[in-house]
C-alpha cells in the first residue's frame, strides 16, 4: 500500500481515493512533511494551490526560481535551470535543500501508506505532548508509560465495522502492559467521524479503556490531553 507519485502518475491507496483532489493533495503535503528533515518541508500554501501532488513541488521550485533573496550563498545548476542556493531572511533562519527537492519533482516520490500515518500520527502527538515522555514501538505510540495510541492506515465504516483481525492482534499486546487508555487511531473518513468504545474481556480483565478514534489529517495542534 504505497502512497505519492511518479513523473506520470499519482499512486493512491484505496484508503484515500475518497478524497476530492484538494483534500487528497494536503492529505499527502501534511503526511510527507511530518517524516521528513526540516530542510525538505514543503510550506502548505503550495499544496492549496496545487492540482496534483507532483504540482506541490513544480509550484515551489518554481517560486523560489522568481523570489529575490537576501543573501545568496552559492550558485548551483539544476537540469538546465540555474537557481541560487539561499538563506530566507525571517525570524526564524529557514534552509531548503533544493536538489533534493527538485529531484523529487523529477523523479517522484512515495512512502508506505501505514509508515507514513504512522509517523504522522507520532509526529503530532509528540508536539502536542512536549512535556511527557513519548515512545514509539512501530506503530504503537507510548505516552508516559500509561497511555498507548496504535496508528493504523485502515479504511473504517462504523456502519459496517470490521475489526476483529485488530483485537485479536492487540489481545497479547493488552495482555501484557498496564495502560489505562489504547486507542487505535484510524484515518478520518465520511462514514467515521466519531470514536467508538470498545468491549473486550482482555480489555476488562486488565480494565483498560479501549477505543477505535477517527484521526483528522491536519496541521492543526490541539492542546489538550488527548490522542487527537
Amino acid at each position: 500500500m504505497l502512497f505519492g507519485f511518479e513523473k506520470n502518475r499519482e499512486i493512491i491507496p484505496e484508503i484515500y481515493r475518497s478524497l476530492d483532489q484538494q483534500e487528497l493533495v494536503m492529505n499527502f503535503l501534511i503526511q510527507y512533511n511530518s517524516c521528513v528533515k526540516d530542510e525538505m518541508k514543503i510550506p502548505l500554501i503550495y499544496g492549496k494551490q496545487a492540482k496534483n501532488i507532483r504540482e506541490v513541488f513544480y509550484n515551489f521550485i518554481k517560486d523560489i526560481f522568481k523570489v529575490k533573496f537576501g543573501k545568496i550563498k552559492t550558485v548551483f545548476r539544476c537540469n538546465g535551470f540555474h537557481a541560487r542556493r539561499l538563506i530566507f531572511q525571517t525570524k526564524k533562519i529557514k534552509k531548503y535543500d533544493l536538489d533534493q527537492i527538485f529531484n523529487i519533482y523529477h523523479n517522484g516520490i512515495y512512502f508506505n501508506a501505514q509508515s507514513l500515518f504512522s509517523d504522522y500520527v507520532y509526529d503530532k502527538i509528540s508536539r502536542q505532548n512536549s512535556d511527557k515522555i513519548i515512545d514509539q514501538q512501530r506503530d504503537f505510540i507510548i505516552i508516559d508509560k500509561k497511555i498507548a495510541i496504535w496508528a493504523l492506515c485502515k479504511k473504517i465504516d462504523i456502519y459496517n465495522l470490521e475489526i476483529e483481525d485488530e483485537i485479536q492482534k492487540i489481545s497479547t499486546f493488552i495482555k501484557k502492559n498496564k495502560f489505562e487508555k489504547l486507542y487505535i487511531v484510524c484515518p478520518r473518513n465520511k462514514n467515521f467521524k466519531h470514536f467508538v468504545e470498545i468491549k473486550h474481556f482482555l480489555c476488562d480483565l486488565n480494565k483498560t479503556m479501549l477505543k477505535l478514534v477517527p484521526y483528522k489529517i491536519s496541521n492543526q495542534l490541539i492542546r489538550r490531553n488527548k490522542c487527537q
